[in-house]
C-alpha cells in the first residue's frame, strides 16, 4: 500500500480505522492475530478507499501482497523447495498459516492441468476470502512456475467454500477429480471481460511489438508487473499470443 499510494495513505487509513475500532490502537506486527470481523471490517474500509473496482481489484490486491511477501516481506523463506509437489503442498498450508485459529480448512491438489485450490467450511463468505485468497494463491504459483497461471472457479460462491482451478493450460479441460467432473468433459469456456484501461494501454505497446522489458521501461513498471497485466488481458480476451494480441487489436483499430 505504501509502495502504490505513498506511506501517508496508509498512516491515514490506519488512523481513520482506529478511531471506531480499539483494537487498531494496540501494536500490530506481521505475527499478530487479528479477530477476523474486526481484520475483514478494516479491509472493507481499505477496498472502498483504494480498490473500488470489484473482485479485479481484489485479485490484484492479493497478488500485490504476495509479490511483497514472498519476495520482500515475511514469507521470502517460505518456499525452500520449488519443486512443483512441494510448491503444492506449500499453497495448500498458506490458510493455516494466515487462519490459526479457525476450522476452515484450504486443500490444494496436483493435476495434469494446473493445480486444484479448494478451501471449506468458511465461517461465512466474505470477498477477502474469496477474491483475495485466490489472487495470493495465483501469484504464488506464478512466482515458481514459468508458465502464466490462468483462474477458473470450479464452485463456490456466497456459501462457506469454494474451488478454483489454477491452469497452467490456457484451456483446460475439468479434472476428474473435481466436484464437477460429471458435468461433462468438454472445455471451460471463460466469458470474456473488459480490459482495465492499464491491460489496455499494456496490450497495445505488446501490439506495436515492444518486448515486456520495453514496455516495463516505458511505463515505469516492473517486468513481473507487465507480464502480469499481460496474462490478465490474454485471460479476459481468451487470446494466447502476441499475435493473437495484435490481431485483436487489428481488428478493433487499436494498433499504432
Amino acid at each position: 500500500m505504501s509502495r502504490r499510494f505513498g506511506s501517508e495513505a496508509w498512516h491515514g487509513l490506519f488512523r481513520d480505522v482506529a478511531v471506531t475500532n480499539p483494537w487498531f490502537r494496540r501494536p500490530i506486527t506481521a505475527s499478530s492475530l487479528v479477530p477476523l470481523p474486526d481484520f475483514l471490517a478494516f479491509h472493507d474500509e481499505l477496498v472502498r478507499r483504494f480498490y473500488p473496482d470489484g473482485k479485479d481489484a481484489l485479485f490484484e490486491l492479493g497478488a500485490e501482497s504476495a509479490r511483497w511477501a514472498l519476495v520482500d516481506g515475511p514469507l521470502k523463506r517460505l518456499v525452500e523447495d520449488p519443486e512443483i509437489s512441494s510448491l503444492v503442498a506449500t499453497v495448500q498450508n498458506l490458510w493455516q498459516r494466515y487462519f490459526a485459529e479457525t476450522d476452515s480448512r484450504s486443500e490444494a491438489s496436483l493435476i495434469d492441468s494446473g493445480v486444484e485450490f479448494r478451501v471449506r467450511d468458511l465461517p461465512a463468505w466474505h470477498p477477502y476470502l474469496e477474491y483475495f485468497v485466490v489472487g495470493y494463491t495465483k501469484e504464488v504459483l506464478e512466482l515458481y512456475c514459468a508458465n502464466p497461471i490462468w483462474t477458473h472457479r470450479l464452485t463456490g460462491g456466497n456459501g462457506t467454500g469454494y474451488g478454483y482451478l489454477l491452469a497452467t493450460d490456457p484451456v483446460p479441460r475439468p479434472a476428474r477429480s473435481s466436484e464437477h467432473a460429471g458435468a461433462g468433459r468438454g472445455r471451460l469456456v471463460r466469458p470474456r471481460k473488459a480490459l482495465t484501461a492499464r491491460e489496455l494501454e499494456v496490450l497495445r505497446l505488446v501490439g506495436t511489438g515492444k518486448t515486456n522489458r520495453e514496455i516495463a521501461s516505458i511505463l515505469r513498471i516492473s517486468d513481473k508487473t507487465v507480464q502480469h497485466h499481460v496474462a490478465h488481458a490474454y485471460d479476459k480476451l481468451g487470446i494466447y499470443s502476441r499475435a493473437g494480441a495484435t490481431l485483436w487489436l487489428a481488428e478493433r483499430g487499436l494498433l499504432g
